[in-house]
């Protein structure tokens, strides 16, 4: 079975939504898969046969050439070129535009708009690779939702959709003026993909819950798969409290809070600071990161390199922001980080409001040290840091939930069995898009 893969991010091994994406494939052929992505990343993996780019800078381009994207075969693809194509100049204007306020989506969705995406060239490359069914990874951006339903629909195939943060039920730009307008906006198009869509796989169990009323669609739970084979052994003795991941939704706060925390402990032996490894360019939470407030800053590193700070450190942090805005943004979020924090036998430790999905998620299967209070962030790091039988208690924990729930044989066999199932239905007539 041939699948067509929509999505902002390119299948990847070090960015998070695009190891994301690639851990659901891992039983398909190359020749069956082909992803048709936004990014400003040449591909860098042959586990997908046919890649197709068109970027926001083709967009733009387009409005007066008419001509836009690249197609990379197999033997396009380099395994060194996995960095961001932009001038300096396109960095700043993507930090402008990935602020969340309502005029940026707008001016971003007039673009794609105005723009020629669809063009003979995309046409052909869809033609010729002739998908039995699309696959959507969903954003926050209306164009995206149209694009993979335009090309459902062209194509007479049915469509899937994953669901990995909430955007429908509160809009990323709420409190900003004219958010409810871009939302009802934003909206329209939602409804109009999802009531096509055969049916949307979700995060986590509480979006599966709300998401399948919301839409009226058979929802299923897609847990992010490990990439961590065994758990790493230790000898008890690491000292290094760590953070990977992204830093956005003020979750650099968190860790800077953990960080003057830690620095305040007297004890001799004591970690007295955080390490980050990230790879974010924002100035201003770049700017926050020193070792005055507590934090080592040291960029972003590659899968192997993830794989060697994951065996060297005493806690794997998680955090969220208690602000009540971003309670919102994330309360149906369950980072991807997570899978492989779970599997690797380190203990994690969860700083953040206990009703967020990801923290709650933890909580229940005690599967990391959760701190759901600011006030008692500073105890809490004592006795975490002091107790080692606990330490190894909760990653014992953890490691049974990877077990169950993130193992990539298991996520996979439930991305392809629904997706067969659906798509059958649909050659036999027996499932009809509202």
């Amino acid at each position: 079975m041939k699948l067509l893969v929509v999505s902002h991010n390119v299948l990847s091994l070090t960015d998070h939504n695009g190891k994301t994406l690639l851990s659901y494939f891992g039983g398909w052929e190359p020749s069956d898969l082909a992803q048709l992505y936004i990014q400003a990343k040449a591909p860098t993996l042959n586990n997908c046969g046919n890649y197709y780019r068109v970027t926001d800078k083709d967009m733009l381009k387009s409005i007066f050439t008419r001509k836009s994207g690249k197609s990379y075969g197999k033997a396009d693809i380099k395994p060194d070129s996995d960095t961001p194509e932009l001038s300096k100049l396109y960095e700043n204007v993507y930090r402008i535009g990935s602020k969340r306020k309502p005029i940026m989506y707008f001016l971003r969705d007039l673009l794609w708009r105005m723009g020629n995406w669809n063009t003979g060239k995309l046409k052909k490359w869809v033609a010729d690779f002739a998908p039995d069914a699309v696959y959507f990874a969903s954003g926050g951006s209306s164009f995206t939702y149209r694009i993979a339903l335009k090309i459902a629909k062209t194509c007479g195939c049915p469509l899937f959709i994953s669901c990995f943060d909430d955007y429908y039920f509160t809009s990323p730009c709420k409190g900003y003026l004219g958010a409810g307008i871009a939302h009802k906006i934003f909206m329209r198009q939602v409804k109009k993909t999802m009531n096509y869509a055969s049916c949307i796989f979700t995060i986590c169990d509480k979006m599966r819950e709300d998401y399948s009323k919301l839409f009226n669609k058979d929802c299923y739970t897609l847990h992010t798969a490990s990439t961590v084979k065994e758990p790493f052994a230790t000898d008890g003795q690491n000292k290094k409290i760590s953070y990977i991941g992204n830093l956005e939704l003020e979750r650099h706060k968190q860790l800077i809070a953990i960080g003057k925390a830690l620095k305040g402990f007297k004890d001799e032996g004591l970690p007295c600071s955080v390490d980050i490894y990230s790879g974010t360019t924002n100035p201003d939470i770049l700017n926050l990161l020193t070792p005055e407030n507590g934090v080592n800053f040291h960029g972003s590193i590659d899968a192997d390199e993830v794989k060697k700070v994951m065996s060297e450190s005493m806690l794997l942090i998680h955090t969220e922001s208690f602000d009540q805005k971003m309670r919102l943004r994330t309360a149906y979020s369950v980072s991807t980080k997570i899978a492989d924090s779970l599997a690797s036998g380190i203990c994690i430790l969860a700083y953040g409001p206990k009703e967020v999905a990801s923290v709650k998620y933890l909580r229940e299967n005690a599967a990391a040290f959760c701190i759901t209070d600011s006030n008692e962030l500073e105890s809490g790091l004592m006795q975490i840091i002091s107790d080692g039988e606990k330490r190894e208690q909760i990653a014992k924990s953890a490691l049974y939930l990877a077990h169950k729930n993130h193992l990539p044989e298991k996520v996979q066999k439930v991305f392809y069995e629904n997706i067969y199932k659906y798509t059958e239905a649909w050659r036999q007539n027996s499932i009809k898009p509202l």
